[in-house]
């Protein structure tokens, strides 16, 4: 459990000096540089509840992108402790059904488990889903085959709005946003984009990077936030476990992606943080919520204009950049990502 100073109050605190956290100033340093030239516009480095540092517009809220599938999952975690949803229901005992063509039997098999490990065999024509990306309507059989499939995504909001008799922004609002005393956050960030193909909308998030990195801490108290557990520690561990393997040390859990840190160069100290997981929310534009529970760490990295993000290389040379520079105590650290 962690302490009173493990959490930020209303408003932030922020170390004086990095260094007296294992952290590099002038590494930092380097590391905004570069990332100003590559189309970043924020990002926050917090331990131990504190930011240890940041750059940017640490406030401004804009869209957070796919990273709405790892909040919303975190959302349900605090429901199924209460029962009012069961990951084991189907497509069929919920009664979901889509526009024409609709489900089929097969694809109605499909379970809320599938859904959040993005095995739901339903290439379904989705909101916010580029069709010409989708494999053929029953190519694959409910929990057979991982594709990344916003219609599972969406479908999850409308269940767990249907179930819960909540719509989402109030419930989000409710059961995180308000506990964890999110600066930024207002209802109506929650917004929904819609495409004729489909009659279940894709729920949009619009959010600052210091409320996201609040998120990042609960979870790096297991669920809790002071005195109160928020989302069940046992769902925060079953949630971040990747049950498809994608290559290259990362994985996906329950909405989340999971990966492992390795040391580079290998040290005398190898066996403290040796292949120590860690797990993220993406978004387009290679923005992410990152959660590395071994060294209570959170990093957040946020772009204006997720259109015109980092690339894939640029993003993966400013986490080196950034994860290099803590160097006190902790071996500097390369993540292993997909």
């Amino acid at each position: 459990m962690g302490s009173a100073s493990d959490y930020p109050s209303n408003e932030w605190a922020a170390a004086d000096d990095p260094g007296q956290f294992g952290w590099s100033s002038t590494a930092l340093a380097n590391a905004y540089r570069y990332a100003q030239t590559i189309g970043s516009s924020a990002i926050m480095i917090v331990q131990d509840g504190l930011i240890v540092s940041s750059w940017g517009k640490i406030a401004d809220v804009t869209g957070i992108a796919s990273m709405r599938k790892s909040l919303l999952s975190a959302l349900i975690g605090t429901h199924e402790i209460e029962g009012t949803i069961d990951l084991a229901m189907t497509l069929a005992e919920l009664d979901i059904d889509d526009c024409e063509p609709a489900l089929t039997p097969k694809e109605k098999q499909a379970t809320i488990a599938d859904l959040l490990m993005s095995r739901s065999g339903v290439y379904h024509a989705a909101a916010d889903q580029n069709p010409a990306l989708l494999p053929p309507r029953g190519t694959h059989v409910a929990g057979e085959q991982w594709f990344y499939n916003n219609w599972s995504f969406n479908i999850l909001g409308v269940i767990l709005q249907q179930l819960s008799g909540v719509p989402l922004a109030d419930d989000f609002s409710r059961r995180i946003a308000i506990p964890l005393q999110m600066q930024d956050f207002r209802s109506e960030h929650f917004y929904f984009k819609t495409i004729p193909q489909s009659i279940h909308p894709a729920y949009k998030i619009r959010m600052s990077a210091r409320d996201l990195a609040r998120l990042g801490v609960l979870l790096v108290n297991s669920g809790r936030w002071r005195d109160a557990q928020i989302i069940p520690a046992e769902w925060i561990s079953r949630s971040t476990v990747p049950y498809t393997d994608l290559g290259h040390g990362a994985g996906f859990g329950y909405s989340w992606w999971i990966g492992r840190y390795a040391l580079q160069p290998p040290t005398a100290a190898a066996e403290i943080v040796k292949d120590k997981p860690f797990y993220w929310a993406s978004g387009m534009g290679n923005q992410y919520l990152m959660v590395f529970p071994d060294i209570a760490t959170v990093l957040v990295h946020r772009v204006c204009d997720a259109n015109n993000g980092p690339s894939s290389a640029q993003i993966e040379q400013l986490q080196v950049m950034l994860l290099g520079s803590r160097v006190a105590g902790v071996p500097v650290t390369t993540p292993i990502s997909k």
